[in-house]
């Protein structure tokens, strides 16, 4: 029983984890935050109440592991001038911590066994590892399964902010994330757009290209076309971004008929 009277601290951690719901919350990503909150009280929680550690110890590996959850958010969905990494990238950071505390806690039960076989900390403890190994394993499987590329590369789909807002000068007549792709979700998007003011295709090119490089894309000239590459932000190893725009007019298995004349197709792909 004086066990049990002492593990308030183990309360506290496990209810001070579920404040990592407001990390996806300010991001205004109401289910992300369900998520980020379940997985902090499993791992934060898993330490309070499987650790044979005393309180001092206790409570500061605890907090530790909040700080590091929080901090690896805080990296991972800060932009630094490229686009920001898709929520899979923070969260495989996160299972990476959930990993290497579930091992600290495997290696500190078989190195320092109970005298015991069966009491109110194995119990404890047991009841705190296998949540932590079933999210862990389950997840960690998951992650990998249809994104990893080839080159051992992620795979991130492409999205509009990228591309968007359009200045005043410009209009989207249509966008297609996927117009084309193919297996491991590599995929080409494409946007088509044309002047508001019935400008020609070369002065469309060159508001396009200027409000591109704007948005950070290093476009330059290319052989018939305008082409760069992004880096994707984040913990992760993410497959960079290409863009591609041609100054000339395309030719027709390209360029889709019902498009507007003097429309000019940009096109980002995550291969």
């Amino acid at each position: 029983m004086a066990t049990r009277a002492g593990d308030g601290w183990r309360w506290w951690l496990s209810a001070g984890s579920a404040g990592l719901v407001m990390l996806p919350y300010w991001q205004g990503e109401s289910w992300l935050a369900v998520v980020a909150a379940t997985f902090g009280v499993i791992v934060v929680g898993a330490w309070a109440w499987g650790t044979r550690s005393g309180r001092g110890v206790g409570v500061v590996v605890g907090v530790g592991l909040i700080v590091v959850l929080a901090a690896m958010f805080a990296v991972s969905q800060w932009p630094r001038g490229l686009p920001v990494a898709p929520w899979l990238d923070w969260f495989a950071g996160w299972l990476m911590v959930g990993a290497v505390c579930l091992a600290a806690m495997v290696f500190s039960r078989v190195t320092y066994p109970s005298p015991v076989e069966w009491n109110w900390v194995s119990v404890r403890w047991i009841a705190s590892v296998v949540p932590l190994a079933a999210v862990v394993l389950l997840c960690g499987g998951g992650l990998t399964y249809g994104q990893l590329d080839a080159d051992l590369r992620f795979r991130v789909s492409v999205r509009e902010d990228e591309f968007l807002p359009l200045p005043m000068s410009l209009r989207l007549v249509s966008a297609e994330p996927c117009a084309s792709g193919g297996s491991a979700g590599n995929c080409t998007a494409e946007f088509v757009v044309t002047a508001t003011d019935g400008a020609s295709r070369g002065t469309t090119v060159n508001r396009l290209v200027a409000h591109l490089r704007e948005r950070g894309w290093p476009l330059q000239p290319e052989r018939g076309r305008y082409y760069g590459s992004r880096e994707i932000s984040g913990l992760m190893h993410w497959k960079p971004h290409r863009m591609w725009l041609y100054t000339e007019e395309e030719p027709p298995p390209v360029l889709e008929p019902a498009s507007p004349r003097d429309s000019v197709t940009v096109y980002i792909d995550n291969t």
